[in-house]
């Protein structure tokens, strides 16, 4: 009988094998980490990790403040701000500012004020190591203008202002807004020995104009723009009605006559009957203040209040053959009598608060 040798592959042995072996890397893990960790806490304390600085907001319209912080400095010291131009190579040798650094790591320079674009340091110098960060603050000027709120076609007006800080010699461009793009109006509007400019301004077409002055950048300063403002310059009409407003009402005393307008446009006129002897219909600006439909009675169709005073009132009427008969038509008693139809067709499209101009 042969008898052959064989090898023990019982599930046993091979357990025993395979914990023996996780043994022997566990113990690897904790020789390598015992011989890393100092190294790791070394580097630890070789400084801050690094010293940041922001400024808010990123740019200001002259005399305008922002805020510099940022955080990273070592807890308790302190920390100096230095300022230059921007574009000047050299760092002055004195700080502007100091501050002292929270126990976060944290600090914070308020009320920046500088008068043209300006770079700053930060620089921490008892830290160890020293550490130090830059920004940069851009300032615009500040441009106010002074338009007119209207004119008429054919006029002349001043298109002035002034620019802070002072420009002597500098120019400014007068800038009108098409379709939302801004385009130049009048260019090379030259500022005066106070930085102010001041320009005629002579329209050739009616119609609204949005506009604005504007100051290009320069080596201090990014563009600067004043605020935008409407300007209407008016089309002539009978009654120097301004564009402006939507909705307007003219009576003309003398004429027996109301003429209705929007955006200075007649668009339609009525014959009125106004008052009597002893109640006179008032001259003078109003404006219409209640409506009411039906107004009821001597009052017609509809009516449109436009003084307290004697409840005076533009309103339809229950006697239309007066307003047929020619003029004069003395019959209120101060207010503007209108055929119903015509009452109802204006008072669909005049709100509270339209303007009436009783004229002599």
């Amino acid at each position: 009988m042969t008898y052959r040798r064989t090898r023990d592959r019982s599930p046993q042995t091979s357990a025993l094998g395979r914990a023996s072996l996780a043994l022997l890397l566990a113990l690897a893990i904790v020789v390598a980490a015992t011989l890393v960790a100092p190294a790791v806490a070394a580097a630890s304390e070789e400084g801050p990790a690094g010293l940041t600085a922001a400024v808010t907001p990123a740019a200001i319209t002259y005399p305008g403040s922002a805020v510099i912080s940022g955080e990273g400095a070592p807890p308790g010291a302190t920390l100096l701000l230095f300022a230059r131009p921007a574009g000047q190579p050299d760092w002055p040798t004195g700080p502007v500012s100091s501050a002292t650094v929270t126990t976060a790591g944290a600090y914070r320079f308020s009320k920046v004020k500088p008068s043209v674009t300006t770079e700053y340091r930060v620089e921490v110098r008892d830290g160890d190591p020293p550490a130090q960060a830059e920004v940069r603050l851009r300032v615009r000027p500040r441009v106010t203008a002074s338009f007119p709120a209207g004119l008429w076609l054919g006029g002349s007006v001043r298109l002035s202002g002034r620019v802070e800080p002072a420009h002597p010699g500098g120019s400014v461009t007068i800038e009108r807004r098409v379709a939302g793009v801004w385009e130049p109006l009048v260019t090379g509007v030259t500022l005066d020995g106070a930085s102010r400019f001041a320009h005629p301004w002579k329209p050739e077409e009616f119609g609204f104009y949005r506009l604005r002055a504007r100051m290009e950048a320069d080596d201090d300063h990014d563009a600067g723009a004043s605020a935008s403002r409407q300007v209407v310059v008016n089309r002539p009409n009978a009654h120097r009605v301004p564009m402006r407003f939507a909705h307007y009402i003219v009576i003309v005393r003398h004429e027996y006559r109301l003429y209705y307008y929007e955006r200075g446009v007649m668009v339609r006129r009525f014959e009125v009957a106004l008052g009597r002897p002893g109640y006179a219909t008032p001259l003078g600006r109003y404006r219409i203040y209640g409506k009411r439909k039906p107004g009821g009675g001597a009052l017609g169709a509809c009516v449109m209040f436009y003084r307290r005073r004697g409840g005076i009132a533009i309103h339809g009427t229950n006697e239309p053959w007066l307003i047929r008969r020619p003029a004069p038509r003395r019959y209120s008693h101060g207010c503007a009598r209108m055929l119903n139809s015509q009452a109802l067709w204006l008072y669909a499209r005049v709100p509270v608060g339209t303007r009436v101009h009783n004229l002599r």
